[in-house]
């Protein structure tokens, strides 16, 4: 990281979710350009590389073709393939990319994946999908299915061509082409904080991603976009190339490696922005507008000063005496 971490603040991540399917992910303290570069970046590799189960074909037993009839059955073959298309999974990683399941559903009535049979470290994700209904209560419908873990889009030539050529083909096999999807969107927004001690300004990133089904955990996706995305940028990193590391700092060593460690406390306060104050964003904003961007010029102020700047009352002063009070400093009046 780069040294001016040590002045902007560690960079630290504010996890929150909105419901069952959507979280909040907020980056704060980081150098300016990072946000839209570390955003895009990661919006593009989770929306790439969006990988779930899916299934991609299924044999029904007495079933050869999808233009078949099932007695018994309200759907046709067609709309049943539909339906299970939808279907999403999650497979540990112990569990081979690819599993087959094998369910016998009987019964008259509608039926749902709820009552799919799957075999160890594989969950669905949306048991209340519909999948079929029965109206003959002598009728038993024998389902097995292939469910995959991938991503991208498989097409059914694709999935065709790719048994043929692994000598793999099963007889009276309906493939289902699919996509694998588990993210139904990623969005990202940086907003400019304030000041930085350079008179720049320091970025926030906000991502916010919405899963397509309860129970896929955000943290995790983003995670794997940050692990690929981190594998990627140290191919740039050559061996033969010397770096010069003077300007760069280890994320664990920011508590300790700071402007006090070496020059003292003394000088910590009077080089600290405005930003590092427990201050509310309005009055620290005010402060920012009004070109008050160091704690040494705030302490230099008295109170009928402030007052008459735009956007400070008689409530931001006590914010701001409080907070000055915390690092053992005051107004001068």
């Amino acid at each position: 990281m780069l040294d001016i971490q040590q002045y902007i603040g560690n960079p630290f991540i504010a996890v929150s979710e909105k419901d069952s399917q959507t979280t909040v992910f907020e980056l704060d303290n980081i150098p300016r350009g990072f946000g839209h570069t570390l955003g895009n970046a990661l919006r593009r590799i989770i929306l790439g590389y969006d990988m779930g189960g899916a299934v991609t074909g299924a044999k029904i037993d007495g079933v050869a073709h999808e233009y078949h009839v099932i007695d018994g059955v309200k759907e046709s073959v067609i709309d049943i393939l539909l339906n299970l298309k939808t279907l999403r999974f999650s497979l540990k990683d112990s569990v081979d990319e690819i599993v087959w399941s094998e369910s016998v559903i009987k019964g008259v009535g509608d039926h749902t994946a709820g009552e799919l049979d799957l075999p160890a470290g594989v969950t669905l994700l949306n048991p209340d999908a519909h999948l079929f209904s029965l109206s003959d209560p002598s009728q038993k419908v024998v389902l097995k299915l292939r469910i995959e873990k991938w991503y991208g889009y498989y097409s059914l030539q694709y999935l065709q061509s790719r048994d043929e050529e692994e000598e793999n083909q099963e007889v009276d096999l309906l493939y289902i082409d699919n996509d694998f999807k588990i993210v139904d969107y990623v969005t990202y927004d940086v907003e400019q904080v304030i000041d930085d001690f350079k008179g720049g300004v320091k970025d926030k990133l906000i991502m916010e991603i919405k899963t397509g089904f309860a129970g896929v955990s955000a943290q995790e996706i983003l995670a794997f976009a940050g692990e690929v995305l981190a594998s990627y940028a140290k191919l740039f990193i050559f061996d033969s190339v010397y770096i010069d590391k003077s300007k760069l700092v280890e994320y664990d060593d920011l508590q300790q490696d700071t402007p006090s460690s070496v020059y003292g406390d003394d000088y910590q306060v009077k080089t600290m922005p405005i930003d590092a104050l427990p201050l509310s964003e309005r009055t620290r904003n005010a402060l920012i507008k009004n070109q008050i961007l160091y704690v040494e010029e705030l302490e230099k102020k008295k109170k009928g000063e402030l007052l008459l700047m735009k956007g400070v009352g008689r409530k931001a002063i006590d914010e701001i005496l409080a907070a000055l009070e915390s690092i053992d400093k005051t107004l001068i009046g």
